[in-house]
């Protein structure tokens, strides 16, 4: 970005939006902006793709996105290259959002199709395996927190959370494991999932969630908390939400 920095601003740094912007996941951080600034507080949004190293101290928001595991291999050395700052943001509290192959590579560990291991960022404390058959298609999960989340899945990989919290539990899909059980991952300032649409799009409960925890960490307040924007918005996600619930379709 240019021009001087707004310093009551609510900062979100998108992560390698070239190489990782499949499925329209881009769509999140649009999301996230419109959200904040039609409730009067302004956003500055940083964009990196590797290069010369940079800080990251004044993100208040992070995103990641996903692609093919082509994308993934390419993006992999560049992540890891930058796992102490993305670490350091996290145990700060600042919120993240990782989608798909960005979740995947902010885990722990990932095992490719033939066998070989990539070791990932440690952001969050999941490991991915690579194979078996494809799933693409509808997305429904029930979450305690929210209720019914709807998107989109299109991945052939397993995600191994353990004893963490998730996203919610699957209805239609497969989410995290061979048998559909829970999908992503979500504790305190992280959220990591394959749900795709993007998931901000028909959740925005969730967009409101990240934003809030990144608020209340830098003291932001919105000037105008109800704007009637965001209730026509709303209530039509309301409607997607219900449509696909009640009909999910695969292919």
């Amino acid at each position: 970005m240019s021009g001087t920095p707004v310093t009551d601003a609510l900062r979100i740094l998108h992560l390698f939006p070239r190489l990782l912007g499949l499925n329209g996941e881009s769509g999140n951080v649009e999301i996230l902006r419109l959200r904040a600034e039609w409730r009067g507080l302004p956003v500055e949004i940083t964009t990196y793709d590797g290069g010369a190293p940079q800080s990251f101290d004044d993100a208040d928001l992070v995103f990641i996105g996903s692609g093919p595991v082509s994308a993934e291999l390419l993006a992999h050395p560049l992540v890891v290259a930058i796992a102490p700052e993305l670490k350091a943001l996290a145990a700060d509290g600042r919120p993240f959002l990782a989608i798909g192959a960005g979740f995947q590579l902010l885990g722990e560990r990932i095992t490719l199709e033939g066998g070989e291991v990539l070791e990932g960022a440690g952001v969050f404390p999941v490991t991915t395996r690579h194979g078996g058959t494809r799933v693409v298609g509808d997305f429904v999960l029930e979450s305690p927190r929210l209720g019914p989340v709807v998107g989109f899945e299109n991945r052939g990989s397993f995600v191994d959370v353990g004893p963490h919290g998730t996203l919610g539990r699957v209805v239609y899909g497969r989410g995290n494991t061979e048998t559909p059980g829970e999908e992503g991952f979500w504790e305190d300032n992280l959220l990591g999932t394959h749900m795709h649409g993007p998931i901000l799009a028909n959740n925005p409960i969730l967009a409101d969630s990240l934003l809030d925890t990144a608020r209340a960490r830098r003291g932001l307040e919105y000037t105008t908390p109800d704007p009637g924007e965001l209730r026509t918005i709303d209530e039509r996600a309301r409607h997607a939400r219900g449509t696909i619930a009640a009909a999910p379709l695969s292919e």
